[in-house]
């Protein structure tokens, strides 16, 4: 502010100073033109031009604003159209996230026909046509998201999207890893390519999928470490069918310091290690998992590591492992069962009791009917337990479909979900 006032007044000074000289020395000037003679002063003459100047000046501009005019109402019309598109765009997208397909759809032609930048509203055209059912539609916009670099993996997502929801799951990964390509680090976007590279069987593409991820912070805690067991049972279990006891041992193992109550890979680990001598280590697997997850295959699996045992003998070792955690149901159950195969009655009763008062099951009522006729031979106290044994049993349930396989699977058998096994207690009432 201040350098401008100074640069007015040193301008100001000038001016004024010029023409103090002017007024001191006037001079004289003659103009003769065609007949025409005009005497004037210097002054007179510099006042003269000076209005010429001013007037060419303006008549200049005015030429040039009037040329200028279609060129600027044009770019005006460009600019409103191109405000009231993206505003129709904005609006449009705001549809989608409420679920209005009708307006979502209106607003995505006004918004088409006012950008014509078929990439750029790609996404609200695509979105508008997945609300209204239609995925061929919804496939060619998000298609046409592909030629933009700043929409591509948009494009992308749409069609890994619309490939996974009409169970095109080689389209789907195939978009999903270009996809990871782009944007690694994009919301979900692990999760979604593990889960394909899963249920294609890439299960070593899908650890080093979860190690990029873990070093991008995409994915982590216990969502990481779930994901990280499943990959390295399944790797295990492979080594396993390939005959190779020592690299399925060590996989199923690494799986375990992953996710500790992962039974599957925990009875694995037993099975394997003692094929290789290694009892001990072994027991030991099972019994870490057992404090941390009770199963009833942990029960079969430890009974396993000794096959041919006397029964007294495997009531001895059941102990043992229902002491690790005493409030296991699934414990109790096991050595009732021991204890009934080694006619130790009293034994067998109560710990048929604790299981029944913890969590009825058609399991403990049928093994209290069986003590009942084995001890007593007391045929109507065994059909008693047997009436109350209508339970289903505990097993494995998809939470996807509803199936039930007999054993548990990283996938699911029938609809092919990724780590949706969980394992169901029968309802008491």
């Amino acid at each position: 502010m201040v350098r401008r006032l100074f640069l007015f007044a040193v301008v100001t000074a000038l001016l004024v100073a010029a023409a103090v000289w002017l007024a001191d020395r006037p001079g004289e000037v003659t103009v003769r033109w065609q007949g025409w003679r005009v005497d004037t002063s210097v002054p007179v003459v510099a006042a003269f031009l000076v209005l010429v100047l001013a007037a060419a000046t303006w008549i200049l501009r005015l030429v040039g604003a009037v040329c200028a005019a279609p060129r600027r109402w044009l770019e005006g019309r460009r600019a409103r159209r191109t405000e009231d598109g993206y505003r129709a765009l904005s609006d449009g997208l705001a549809a989608t996230l409420i679920g209005d397909g009708r307006a979502a759809g209106k607003l995505a032609k006004r918004a088409d026909r006012l950008l014509a930048d078929p990439a750029l509203t790609g996404l609200l055209s695509a979105r508008a046509a997945e609300l209204s059912g239609d995925a061929a539609e919804a496939g060619k916009r998000f298609e046409a998201m592909l030629d933009r670099p700043e929409t591509a993996f948009l494009g992308l997502r749409g069609l890994m999207n619309l490939a996974t929801e009409r169970g095109d799951r080689a389209a789907a990964l195939d978009y999903a890893y270009r996809a990871w390509g782009l944007n690694p680090t994009a919301d979900g976007l692990a999760a979604a390519l593990f889960d394909l590279q899963a249920r294609a069987g890439q299960w070593a593409e899908a650890e080093l999928t979860l190690a990029e991820a873990g070093k991008r912070g995409t994915l982590s805690g216990p969502a990481l470490s779930r994901r990280r067991a499943l990959a390295l049972n399944e790797r295990a279990r492979l080594a396993e069918a390939a005959g190779d006891a020592v690299e399925g041992a060590r996989l199923a193992e690494t799986a375990l310091k992953a996710e500790a109550g992962l039974t599957d890979a925990a009875s694995r680990a037993a099975r394997l290690f003692h094929r290789q001598g290694k009892a001990r280590k072994a027991a030991a697997v099972i019994e870490a998992a057992w404090r941390v997850a009770p199963h009833p295959e942990l029960v079969a699996a430890w009974n396993d590591l000794a096959p041919a045992e006397p029964a007294l003998e495997r009531v001895k070792r059941l102990e043992k492992l229902v002491r690790a955690n005493a409030d296991a149901v699934d414990g109790h159950l096991g050595l009732a069962e021991a204890a009934l195969a080694a006619k130790l009655w009293g034994q067998a009763r109560r710990h048929l009791e604790i299981a029944v008062e913890a969590r009825p099951s058609r399991a403990a009522h049928l093994l209290l009917a069986r003590l009942e006729r084995e001890e007593k031979g007391d045929t109507a106290a065994a059909e008693a337990w047997i009436a109350k044994s209508a339970l289903a049993d505990a097993a494995w349930e998809c939470g996807g479909c509803g199936d039930r396989p007999a054993a548990w699977s990283a996938a699911c058998p029938s609809c092919g979900a990724i780590d949706a096994l969980v394992w169901r207690q029968p309802r008491t009432s």
